[in-house]
């Protein structure tokens, strides 16, 4: 085998290593910040009388913030914005994070009203669990929202990092 065919499915594998590597670190923070969210969103229903879709939209606010400081310091370590392009990289995540608030929100708002009538939301704890439960799915629904968006443009793959072309790795 030529070096340079060496050179090439050895700069492929290392961009599936890097791939998966990736996907789990997103996977870890994103599971962080829903213990967050869901911890937030429980707190506030404790304290509070607040209901509705506020609980809802400050629970998203608080751990998305954690959820960039770990995705840029960890999950996309190689690619970690620093200086002035850690605001450029904070205001795009702020922008798309702002998008997935209105997502988790409305999907929140619209699970909540598919279970409106049920007799167990009548009872606190049922209650809790319910609102928690739809705030779950709702999260479910804005990270897959985030993911997509996040991976486009917030840390997008720099053209001196692009792994080699796979077709002509799988041709050899």
């Amino acid at each position: 085998m030529r070096l340079d065919t060496q050179k090439k499915i050895a700069r492929w594998l290392k961009s599936q290593i890097l791939l998966n590597a990736r996907v789990i670190k997103y996977g870890v923070v994103g599971c962080a910040g829903i213990l967050v969210n869901l911890s937030t969103m429980a707190f506030i229903f404790t304290i509070s009388s607040q209901r509705g879709w506020l609980p809802s939209a400050v629970a998203t606010i608080v751990s998305t913030t954690g959820n960039f400081v770990m995705h840029n310091l960890w999950t996309f370590s190689d690619r970690q914005h620093k200086g002035l392009r850690l605001v450029r990289g904070f205001l795009s995540f702020a922008l798309i994070s702002g998008v997935c608030v209105c997502v988790t929100t409305s999907a929140y708002v619209g699970f909540t009203r598919s279970v409106a009538n049920l007799i167990i939301t009548n009872s606190h704890l049922g209650g809790l669990g319910i609102v928690l439960t739809c705030q779950f799915l709702a999260i479910l629904t804005g990270a897959s929202v985030s993911y997509a968006l996040n991976w486009q443009f917030t840390w997008p793959r720099r053209r001196e990092t692009a792994p080699a072309d796979i077709t002509q790795v799988q041709e050899i």
